[in-house]
């Protein structure tokens, strides 16, 4: 992506950084659920998924305060495309570091004979559908906050990044407290799409809000809602599988909710371009009713599911196949 210039090439290397990144997803997701206690497992999630919010929203910050230093010693305006080549290739080189302290994390072992995937596959798919309905919600908006607050309200770039900056504060607040209050409470399942269904309203008022303010404020709090149900919601469908399939669901999972995703943002995309304002406020409805039935979805497919995936094959077998569905 840094030394391409043609689109072609430009979308075969956002291609292979999506693969790659799916990889990346779908392991460290499925160690550190291997890492974890059942009990712990929605905490520690929940952590993870704060500290990755507020970690992009710092590595936005850092690059826009080193537009400025690299472009004085390139000797190019700080717009220039040079610059922007280098700010990714440097992000790359971050990402590329964090493989060294995975390196120091142990697996956790895995004896032969744990995967039962025949007896669990009608699991994985239902929890599939799940995510392909919230996919296609979160790819019609969530993408395009930022032109939202631009095209809408006429922020300035200063305005947004602030913007951006509180609803990552928000999203990373919900992951910690869903994981440590509401979860243990609540259950996982319940207390996840609890607030699943408590974002929408303030997801339909960042929509209908005329005021910068407001908007801003209600997506903060949807994010900080739905941020808090993601973290838990992924312990519950790890914690369904034993350690052997764990890498493998995660993604399944990943590459149902990006497919569907990228179906959301492009058709998002043509409505705005269609109907100019008035589409954002189609985007966000499209969120809020596909979060609804993905959330009344995942009440009918898992409301009576325990999840089992810590407990030992020997005694799921005692249990009778049902247990594992």
């Amino acid at each position: 992506m840094v030394l391409a210039d043609s689109l072609a090439a430009q979308l075969l290397a956002a291609l292979l950084v999506g693969l790659g990144g799916i990889v990346v997803y779908s392991s460290g997701s499925a160690l550190l659920a291997d890492a974890t206690a059942g009990a712990q497992r929605a905490r520690m999630f929940g952590q993870q998924v704060a500290l990755g919010t507020i970690a992009a929203f710092a590595s936005a910050y850092a690059a826009g305060l080193l537009a400025d230093p690299i472009a004085r010693a390139l000797g190019v305006a700080p717009s220039s495309l040079l610059v922007v080549r280098v700010l990714v290739a440097l992000g790359g080189a971050v990402a590329a570091a964090s493989a060294v302290p995975i390196l120091f994390v142990r697996g956790v072992p895995v004896r032969a004979g744990e995967q039962e995937a025949p007896v669990r596959r009608g699991l994985l798919l239902r929890f599939a559908a799940v995510e392909a309905v919230f996919g296609f919600g979160a790819g019609s908006f969530i993408p395009f906050v930022n032109l939202f607050l631009a095209d809408r309200f006429g922020l300035p770039f200063a305005a947004i990044g602030l913007s951006l900056g509180a609803i990552a504060v928000g999203g990373s607040l919900g992951a910690l407290l869903h994981g440590i209050h509401l979860a243990p409470r609540l259950g996982e399942l319940r207390s996840a799409v609890l607030v699943q269904l408590l974002s929408v309203p303030f997801a339909l008022a960042a929509g209908a809000s005329s005021l910068a303010l407001v908007a801003v404020a209600a997506l903060a709090i949807r994010a900080s809602l739905m941020y808090g149900s993601t973290s838990t919601y992924r312990a519950f469908q790890l914690s369904s599988f034993r350690p052997a399939e764990r890498a493998g669901v995660s993604a399944v999972l990943s590459i149902a909710w990006s497919a569907t995703s990228a179906l959301g943002s492009i058709s998002s995309g043509a409505l705005r371009g269609r109907l100019g304002d008035e589409g954002w406020t189609l985007n966000v409805v499209t969120l809020a009713a596909a979060y609804l039935v993905a959330a009344v979805l995942a009440l009918a497919f898992f409301g009576a599911h325990e999840p089992r995936g810590d407990v030992p094959a020997n005694a799921d077998a005692a249990a009778g196949p049902h247990s594992l569905s």
